[in-house]
């Protein structure tokens, strides 16, 4: 049928444990399917987000009503911002970077002054006394007899800013904190230039804080330089009158000691010790000239005392007349004697030389005097000018000290009149027109993408949590039984419904899979008998069961042969009795534990519904014990083979696995057990557990199959398993 020769996808599913495959029973129609990962996991996940895409688009949707309501229903946030410029005199490094240095140290200072603790208290000081004032202002208006307009109480504006940027009651922690978390301050680029921020509600209050912060700043500056300088200038006016008094001292010592000493003249000094050095020259000179002269002279005389010839002593004496003489003694003399000439020659030259000596130790003997007088006079002028040298620097530096301490308390005096704080205000804080906070519009893009991510993961977790079961394959891979198709979901079922889905359409979709059903669970032949015993039983009441025994029922009597129900589950009793109420001809009185009891023979206890061709048997009463009544049978195959040899379909509807051990019981009296699954209802660990415990390992046992109940076609179809459950669509 439909469900036999369809290939099977696999759902994605978490990881688990592995399941046992139980051996395929020759007598089950259907083999076990091989696990199959035929979509990659890209595919599984398109897959899932197209089966949940109206969950999340309804998330998508939600995410942008919900973050444009959140931006509509906040207040919009304006910044109000001033600047003040710090003072650029600094003073530069011989290498031209230690002004930028010094600026930029300067910029962090202002920036981590304004941060400070204290200066916020300052800026809420101010602000609190800004509301004393206009409460004050207000308390005179209503004196003078301005009453308000309104009985309503009027506040200031300070008030109203205090109340909303200081919280009322709030501790000093708190206010600091409120105010410091609409604060912004920072440097523009690398310039000199700091912006003070403030954002609020309210422009006006915004311009009015920034405004306020900056102002006390550089207030507190100014009134911090101006105290250091009066502190300065007091400690100069202190000191003033001692340094006048000791430039008076020194003042007088130095003129006591020019009338006791005279004055001295610096220029006669130095023109006395310039000649002194001239004098030293000269004489040096003369006496170099002597010492050559003496020389020539003891030269002479020791060439006479040794007999020399005239011509040596020419050589000495450097007298051209005598050499002329010595060169041609005829031409120059007048008479007859040329030696008495050359003598008289050489006589002369010796008298001028010492003549030449004479005069060198005169001009010697006045130089040396000259000297001792200039050498006395320098001397004298040395004394007198190293004591007054001694007292000039100290009047000196006195007069000096004294001119810069009235210089610096002309500066004070200036500085305090009119006082600098290094930083000033550029710009004032006007209230803001345009809001800095994002327009609620651009809220909701991100909000939907955002909901819509949280909604692809919330699907993606749901389908990893999800420990249902929803695929023929699946269900096989999870349970270890094969599974023999599965049943459509029909809304409020009855048997007036039931009994025209599967007889009255038999081309219908639910007509379709129960007939599939029927021919997958029922062997050929089973333990030589012509008839078939099936077993429907589940884990839960929930699950669908008695709804599938009594649709493998009303299919059976469409191959022609007799079918009995038989109903041992004595609490899913609605469909049951709704079938006895609407088909049977005489309401059942005996059940089977009249039967079992020997209360009765097997034909007073089956009744008959000729309408859809099925005879019924009741379920035990709830004062018996149905573990006991099949525990006690006396010849349950016996039995069996009795109905076998009437019915070719009996049908026992079994009671849920979960109740107790009857299940299991009975399934040793079946041919075959189809395990009712509710689709995406029943946990595959409580499934997998009522199955191993209904078919124990042990050769010969009965086969077991199972199938999955109440399945909604078109969900199903989303998952894309390509199972029977998509055959069963495309036939219809």
């Amino acid at each position: 049928m439909e469900g036999s020769i369809v290939s099977r996808i696999q759902l994605p599913r978490t990881t688990e444990m592995r399941v046992a495959v139980h051996e395929t029973n020759p007598r089950m129609r259907r083999r076990l399917r091989e696990p199959m990962d035929t979509q990659t996991p890209f595919g599984q996940l398109i897959i899932t987000i197209a089966r949940r895409k109206w969950f999340l688009l309804a998330m998508v949707v939600f995410g942008g009503a919900f973050a444009g309501l959140v931006g509509f229903s906040r207040p919009a946030v304006f910044e109000a911002t001033t600047q003040v410029i710090v003072d650029s005199s600094m003073r530069t490094a011989p290498d031209g970077t230690g002004g930028q240095d010094m600026l930029d140290t300067s910029i962090d200072n202002h920036l981590t002054m304004l941060l400070s603790q204290g200066h916020l208290r300052r800026v809420v000081a101010a602000l609190r006394k800004t509301e004393a004032d206009q409460q004050a202002d207000v308390g005179g208006s209503v004196a003078q007899g301005s009453a308000p307009e309104a009985p309503t109480e009027k506040r200031s504006f300070a008030a109203n800013l205090l109340d909303r940027i200081l919280p009322h009651g709030s501790d000093d922690a708190a206010e600091l904190k409120t105010l410091r978390r609409g604060l912004r301050v920072g440097q523009e680029l690398r310039s000199r230039v700091i912006t003070v921020g403030f954002s609020d509600k309210d422009p006006v209050r915004a311009a009015l804080v920034a405004n306020t912060f900056a102002r006390v700043y550089v207030d507190d500056l100014a009134r911090n330089s101006q105290t250091a300088d009066r502190a300065e200038l007091a400690s100069i006016v202190a000191a003033l009158p001692t340094v006048q008094s000791d430039l008076a001292e020194a003042t007088d010592r130095l003129e006591e000691y020019r009338l006791s000493h005279g004055t001295v003249d610096q220029g006669a000094a130095d023109n006395a010790a310039r000649e002194t050095a001239d004098l030293n020259q000269q004489l040096a000179l003369s006496k170099a000239d002597l010492t050559t002269t003496e020389s020539r002279l003891q030269k002479i005389q020791d060439l006479q005392k040794s007999g020399a010839s005239p011509a040596a002593l020419a050589d000495v004496i450097g007298s051209p007349a005598l050499a002329d003489l010595l060169a041609h003694p005829a031409d120059n003399t007048a008479g007859n004697d040329p030696a008495g000439a050359i003598n008289r020659e050489i006589e002369q030259g010796i008298a001028r030389i010492a003549a030449e000596a004479s005069t060198y130790r005169a001009q010697i003997a006045a130089l040396e005097t000259r000297k001792n007088v200039l050498e006395a006079v320098v001397t004298d002028t040395a004394g007198r000018l190293s004591g007054m040298r001694a007292l000039e620097p100290k009047v000196t530096i006195l007069t000096q000290r004294y001119n810069e301490l009235l210089t610096r308390q002309q500066d004070l005096s200036r500085r305090i009149a009119s006082p600098s704080s290094g930083v000033s205000i550029i710009s004032t804080a006007w209230p803001p027109r345009n809001p800095k906070s994002l327009s609620p519009v651009y809220l909701i893009p991100p909000g939907m993408v955002v909901f819509g991510l949280i909604g692809g993961i919330l699907v993606l977790l749901g389908n990893r949590l999800d420990q249902t079961l929803r695929g023929e394959a699946e269900t096989e891979t999870a349970l270890g039984f094969p599974c023999l198709g599965l049943l459509p979901k029909v809304s409020r079922p009855s048997a007036r419904r039931l009994q025209q889905l599967v007889l009255g359409q038999q081309q219908s979709i639910y007509s379709r899979a129960a007939m599939s059903l029927l021919v997958n669970a029922t062997p050929l032949q089973a333990r030589g008998r012509p008839s078939q015993v099936v077993l429907v039983t589940s884990s839960d009441q929930s699950d669908g069961k008695t709804e599938l025994a009594w649709s493998l029922a009303l299919a059976a009597t469409r191959l022609g042969g007799r079918v009995l129900f038989i109903d041992f589950d004595r609490h899913d009793a609605r469909l049951t009795s709704d079938f006895v109420s609407e088909f049977s001809i005489l309401k059942p009185h005996r059940s089977f534990g009249d039967y079992a009891k020997g209360r009765c023979d097997l034909e007073g206890v089956i009744s008959s519904m000729p309408e859809i061709g099925v005879d019924f048997m009741a379920a035990p009463a709830l004062s018996d014990d149905l573990l006991k009544l099949l525990f006690t049978m006396d010849a349950p195959r016996q039995f069996m083979d009795r109905l076998g040899s009437v019915y070719s379909l009996v049908v026992l509807n079994g009671p849920p696995g979960l109740g107790g051990p009857e299940s299991r019981l009975l399934a040793g009296w079946a041919d075959s057990v189809l395990f009712a699954v509710r689709w995406a209802k029943t946990p595959r660990n409580v499934a997998r557990g009522v199955l191993e415990l209904l078919q124990p390992e042990e050769p010969g046992s009965v086969p077991v199959g199972t199938v999955l109940t109440q399945v909604n076609l078109k969900q199903h179809a989303a998952y894309h398993f390509g199972d029977g459950g998509d055959l069963l669509l495309v036939g219809a």
